[in-house]
């Protein structure tokens, strides 16, 4: 008896020891995997802009001169084109020097950090400075992401992703039931944050209808691309990466920055039904035209 329970400690104990060594080998495993993902977003190479980013940095420029520039007399400084076009420059020279210096990481974290910053110490002064200074830096952001690929990606360039192939003819991508009803919701939601809003706000009040239109058309030029973009990185037809995510956070700095008008409620909700209606509107169109198929792997972009 004395020897079987002998051996039965020491089997449970060769047990908790097996256990602890393979939770040992877990953690060391998440460290390694940890410490490797760090070192690849550390890794900042940049990436070259595609023409529907240049397309958001332009927009951001003009927007920023346009909320920098409107008389609001519920601002508390200066307003004006001079006004509007100084923000500009300040927040593109700002994102462009961050985003080139830092990577993602460190960048968005710190640009983030940086309209609270500006709000609080120049915005009671001039306002309408911040407002133009917080919608350029997404021009400053993509000027940035070129930048470092031009000074550090084009010498190191990252791997290339498997995108589709061009070269090969379509194929027909039909929506099935599932994904039917997930568009339908999702484009009705979509026109509810236009609908609603319009409801909640223009109806009491019609004199706001010239200023609500503006903005919606504005927040809309933004954001419909946007959404477009995504539904073209989710079916490999473009990169996303650091511009796209420029893009996606470039509408939040547009609400932010139509602030200083008092046009959050209505860029936001714009913002948010253009994303949805870009996305709807994508998927739609590569299920009347069809899809190139994915690339095979070890082939050549010819995306």
């Amino acid at each position: 008896m004395g020897a079987t329970g002998t051996t039965g400690q020491d089997g449970e104990q060769a047990q908790e020891l097996a256990r602890a060594r393979k939770a040992r080998a877990r953690k060391l495993r998440k460290r390694r995997t940890l410490r490797r993902n760090l070192r690849r977003q550390m890794d900042w190479r940049g990436r070259s802009v595609p023409p529907l980013g240049w397309f958001i940095a332009v927009l951001a420029v003009a927007y920023g001169a346009f909320y920098g520039s409107v008389d609001d007399p519920g601002d508390l400084g200066a307003a004006g084109l001079v006004v509007g076009l100084g923000g500009v420059a300040a927040g593109v020279g700002w994102g462009t020097l961050v985003v080139a210096a830092a990577p993602p990481l460190v960048a968005v974290p710190l640009i983030t950090a940086s309209i609270f910053v500006g709000a609080l110490t120049v915005g009671p002064h001039v306002p309408g400075a911040v407002s133009a200074g917080i919608v350029g830096m997404v021009a400053g952001w993509m000027v940035g992401i070129e930048l470092r690929w031009l000074l550090v990606g084009r010498r190191r360039p990252p791997e290339a992703p498997q995108l589709v192939d061009r070269s090969r003819p379509r194929r027909p991508a039909p929506i099935n039931r599932s994904e039917r009803t997930t568009l339908a919701f999702s484009g009705a939601a979509g026109a509810g944050l236009l609908v609603v809003p319009a409801l909640l706000l223009v109806v009491p009040t019609p004199d706001v209808l010239p200023a609500w239109l503006v903005l919606v058309a504005l927040a809309l030029l933004w954001s419909v691309p946007t959404g477009w973009w995504s539904g073209t990185v989710q079916s490999r037809y473009a990169v996303g990466g650091a511009p796209f995510a420029a893009a996606q956070w470039g509408i939040l700095f547009n609400v932010w920055g139509s602030a200083g008008v008092h046009g959050m409620p209505a860029t936001l909700t714009a913002g948010m039904a253009g994303i949805t209606l870009g996305f709807v509107a994508r998927r739609l169109y590569e299920a009347r035209v069809g899809r190139h198929p994915r690339q095979r792997p070890g082939s050549a972009s010819t995306a």
